[in-house]
């Protein structure tokens, strides 16, 4: 058997399950995990990696990026939407939905065809954010180009790529709302609450009608009011999944400990909402053909509204923990089995189980990502940098060799 052939094993390391930590190894052969074992692995091959300072976890599952490394998914450009895919790599994440935002129809259109011709193995579909959203809610999306909300204004959008749709944030107050809540569902999407100034009422009755989430939690939403609690209320009070921007801008740490305490984490899905400056450093670029100007990490519209940020998945983990004092194998089911649920994704991905995908990040106690591998193959490796599907290549973690 070549070396090539050869199960993939991860040794000796700390593995992340859903509710522990415990110390043993993985084994991989093909695309799927064949093993996960609480000892030392005790056989022999040649593609072995031993990790005794490493915690090997399933990949990060990202429900919301709309660019990174200076490219934005609006841009409708594939090579675009796989340098924000290989961005998502180098950060660990192994499963993201490219997010589009508010735009002209056309330009909608362009961009969820560039996701499909992409064709990168970690894209899940596409999250269309918008343009069935609230104008008193708009964050930076722009006014101009919001469409009623009906069920044929989505039919136009997504006319030829209709099984692209996983997700869409919409407004479920808005008049005909309900038939787009259906469709979306019909298509196998999640409809999600956000950009929506709905009261407690209709926000409460959208989880009657099939509105299975919270966009960007408390972000472009109607705010909580004691006379009047909003969509904040019923999301916390519900069995509904929230998304949450845990970067201590978008959301004060108080708030997420808020979430925590109230809801649990068993419903939390962080998300980065990362945006072009995502992997970059400070300075102007933009989203969705308009500027955004980075500064000290925080990206902002000209008029001061957060547009996006440059957060990534390891970051939200590590805050996630700092703020809540959560475990960290809650705060990684928070980015890995949740959203995999959410996406009706469990049974392949989102945990470290024998027959899921073998989608998988390597980290250390700082969580900075040391490997990530899709499908079975280590795509991206600090030491080595990222390879394409075409030319794979396992590279040294820490040691390689015959055990």
């Amino acid at each position: 058997m070549s070396a090539s052939a050869e199960p993939l094993v991860l040794d000796s390391a700390t593995l992340v399950l859903p509710d522990r930590l415990v110390a043993g190894h993985v084994v991989v052969a093909g695309d799927r995990i064949v093993s996960v074992a609480h000892h030392p692995f005790t056989g022999s091959g040649e593609r072995v990696y031993r990790l005794p300072d490493m915690f090997v976890a399933p990949g990060f599952i990202d429900l919301q990026v709309n660019g990174a490394s200076g490219r934005d998914v609006g841009q409708g450009d594939p090579g675009g939407v796989r340098a924000i895919a290989e961005w998502c790599v180098r950060c660990g994440t192994t499963g993201f939905l490219p997010t589009v935002i508010t735009a002209p129809v056309p330009l909608t259109r362009r961009a969820i065809a560039s996701v499909q011709e992409a064709e990168h193995r970690t894209i899940l579909g596409v999250h269309l954010e918008g343009p069935f959203i609230a104008p008193a809610q708009a964050g930076a999306h722009n006014p101009a180009h919001m469409l009623p909300a009906t069920a044929g204004r989505l039919a136009d959008i997504v006319a030829g790529h209709e099984q692209t749709l996983r997700m869409i944030t919409m407004a479920p107050e808005l008049p005909g709302a309900g038939a787009l809540i259906s469709m979306a569902r019909d298509l196998g999407a999640v409809p999600s609450l956000g950009h929506s100034d709905a009261t407690y009422d209709q926000a409460k009755g959208s989880l009657e009608r099939g509105v299975k989430a919270f966009t960007h939690l408390f972000n472009a939403m109607r705010g909580f009011n004691h006379r009047e609690p909003g969509p904040v209320a019923v999301a916390l009070e519900s069995d509904a999944y929230v998304q949450l921007i845990c970067d201590g801008v978008h959301v004060h740490p108080a708030a997420v400990r808020l979430v925590a305490k109230t809801k649990g984490l068993e419903r939390v899905c962080l998300v980065t909402d990362a945006m072009s400056a995502a992997g970059l450093g400070d300075g102007t670029y933009t989203l969705a053909g308009g500027p955004v100007f980075v500064v000290e990490g925080v990206a902002r519209l000209g008029d001061g509204r957060l547009a996006g940020s440059t957060l990534t998945m390891s970051d939200a983990i590590r805050n996630l923990i700092l703020y809540t004092g959560c475990t960290l194998p809650e705060a990684v089911r928070c980015a890995t089995l949740n959203p995999a649920r959410l996406l009706g994704l469990a049974q392949q991905k989102g945990s470290l189980e024998e027959g899921k995908d073998a989608d998988l990040v390597i980290f250390d106690e700082q969580l900075t990502v040391h490997g990530t591998i899709v499908g079975g193959t280590m795509v991206f490796n600090p030491y080595l940098g990222t390879t394409t599907p075409e030319k794979p290549t396992d590279g040294h973690i820490i040691e390689e060799g015959r055990a």
